[in-house]
Parts: C-alpha cells; structure tokens; sequence
C-alpha cells in the first residue's frame, strides 16, 4: 500500500477533476482524483481505493468486485496501452443462479462457458433476457439478452450486455457537484456456435467489448473456448473448462480462466436431485474464487445455495448466493440473491428464457 501522500503528489502532477458517488462513496478514475486513505500500485498502473473512512480488510475485497464503491485505475505515463475500463462489472454473476458458471446452460448464449451454448436435439432455439441490479445507494445495473438456434449438430448464439453505475457527481477539490455525471460503464456483444458429439460439448465465441470512462473509452477484442465432458468415466459426473476475455492483447483485457465440476448425490426416480458442485476461477491480474453449490430439483421446482470465495489483493471473504427456478411448459424463470460484504448491500437478479422445441 502506498501512503496517502502519494496519491496527493500525482494528482498535483496530473491535475483534473474527479468522481463522487451519492452517498458518500468516492472514485478515482483516470486522470481524476480524490484524496484516500490507501492506494495500491505496481509498475504499469495503480488502483486507488475510495473511501471516507479507513477500509477494513472484508472491505478492501469486496471493492475489488464492487467498484462502484472503491476503485478505477490510474496508468502511468509512458505505459504502451490501457485496460479496456469497467472490466470488474462483469465480475458478477450474470446469467446464473446458484449453479457452477462453468456448467451453467440457464441463459441462452452463456458468458462463462461457450461449450453450455449447445442445445440438446429436443430444442431448436432457444431466447432469453437477465437483469441484476444492487441497491440504489450503490447503483449498479447488468442487462444481457441471448438467443439461441440449432442446426444439425451445430449451435449458433448471439448475446448482448450492456453493465453500468449510476449517479457518479462531478467534483472538483470539494465535495460541491458539478453540472454532469460521470459515465461508467461497459457494452460487450458476443457471437459464437457449440456443439456436441458423444459426450463432449465444445464451443467458441467472439467478443467485441466497449468500455467508457467520463468522456474516454476503449475497446478490446477477445476469443474465448470452452469444453463440457458429461458421463466422466462412465459416471453421471461433469467436468467444464473455459476462458472468459482470452485476448492476445493481455495489456487491453484481464482473462478469467474456469475450471467447474458436478455431480449427482442424491436422485429419486425422475421427480426429485441433488446436485452438488465445485467451480475455480483465476483472473489475471486481480483474483481467484472458489465456488461451492447444492441444486435441488422437485418437478417443476429448483432451489439452490452456494458459497464463494473471493480472494484478491491478498485478503480472503466469503459470500452466500441463493437460487430460486420455476419451469413451466418451454419456459422458466429464475431468481438469485448474491448477500455482500464489507458493509456493502446484496445483488438481486432474474432470469427469463423461452425454447422453441
């Protein structure tokens, strides 16, 4: 951790304005700057954690996800390129509800996995849309929509998500607004095709993703693969492995890398099961999580719990993530709470879909 008195020298040197949130929690972007507590940094680029108040080590990690809460990332001058901005949007769990990201077919298009993009031989398409929103003191807000279609073997998928935070005043060097806010957020549009043989799903996509800070943005290509082995040595055990963002130009994006498994630890006839499940995922640059999950189905009934673990910047927390599905006739909804941390409110999300047979 740097000292504060550092962060003062460089916003002496760069000038500018800076970025508060409503309610009392504070940003750093770019060029902006608002005096805290404690900064990290390393050679090509520094995060500032925003706060009115010291961070406790629970805060310190949960900011790294919630950075509408605490963080934005300053380059240094001289550095070749900059990270696409609002990359830690995407971090939550969109698309899902208590299940492994890795193994998750809930949201047409999957982020997490494109091999989960295939339909099975019963469906011919398949449509969807997700919202996730946080408290409004926070401001957060996640759409995605998805479709799905089948030819032969073969699966086509395209998706659109749009993430952002909402409300951040301008300041100058007081906490007195000025007239505009200042513009956070992200849009990514993915196409890609799955398909299965035996009993091995693989898929890739492409992703086009804009990411805008105040009146700068930037934008990153990435192509990710991913791979579903069901029946694991004739088991009804499955194992998945994916990228999220793989880019060449690692100095534009951060690669999530993804590792889940899951099985069957109590069935009854064709009504009722429960699944338990294990995923791993390493984000260059920032972080690990490991995920652990029950899935219950009853008929038309699904219920789930999970626990993460997050653990960034050298400090650990744990979160609750709750699951509730409904399917009826070729629909289904689902809904999902993901608790917070550090002080910080809950996520809520809905899932809609809707297959074509």
């Amino acid at each position: 951790m740097a000292a504060r008195q550092s962060a003062v020298a460089l916003r002496r040197a760069e000038g500018g304005v800076s970025g508060e949130r409503r309610l009392g929690s504070s940003f750093c972007f770019g060029r902006w700057f608002i005096p805290v507590p404690e900064c990290t940094a390393d050679v090509w680029f520094a995060v500032v954690i925003c706060l009115t108040a010291k961070a406790s080590k629970a805060n310190l990690k949960f900011m790294s996800r919630f950075i509408f809460a605490a963080l934005g990332v300053l380059w240094v001058r001289g550095a070749a390129a900059q990270q696409v901005p609002a990359r830690d949007l995407l971090e939550f769990p969109l698309g899902l509800a208590a299940e492994a990201a890795g193994l998750s077919s809930r949201m047409p298009a999957a982020l997490w996995n494109p091999a989960a993009t295939a339909l099975p031989r019963t469906m011919r398409a398949e449509f969807g849309f997700a919202g996730l929103a946080t408290p409004q003191d926070q401001g957060v807000q996640l759409d995605m929509i998805g479709a799905a279609y089948r030819v032969g073997h073969l699966t086509t998928a395209m998706s659109y998500v749009q993430a952002s935070v909402n409300d951040i005043i301008r300041t100058v060097s007081d906490p007195q607004s000025f007239p505009g806010e200042i513009s956070y957020g992200t849009t990514m549009i993915s196409g890609g095709a799955a398909g299965t043989w035996g009993d091995v799903s693989l898929g890739a996509a492409a992703r086009y993703r804009r990411g805008t800070l105040d009146a700068g943005n930037r934008r990153a290509l990435s192509i990710d693969g991913g791979l579903i082995v069901n029946h694991v040595a004739h088991t009804p055990a499955r194992i998945s492995l994916s990228t999220f963002l793989f880019s060449p130009w690692h100095s534009r994006e951060a690669t999530t890398y993804l590792i889940a498994a899951d099985a069957p630890v109590l069935k009854r006839d064709s009504t009722f099961q429960l699944v338990a499940g294990y995923s791993w995922a390493q984000t260059e640059g920032r972080g690990r999580d490991q995920y652990v999950s029950a899935n219950a189905t009853y008929r038309r009934l699904e219920a789930g719990l999970g626990v993460l673990q997050t653990t960034d910047f050298g400090e650990s927390a744990r979160r609750v993530r709750l699951g509730l599905g409904l399917h009826y006739a070729d629909y289904m909804l689902s809904l999902a709470r993901e608790e917070g941390a550090g002080g910080f409110g809950a996520s809520y999300q809905f899932v809609f879909t809707r297959s074509v047979k």
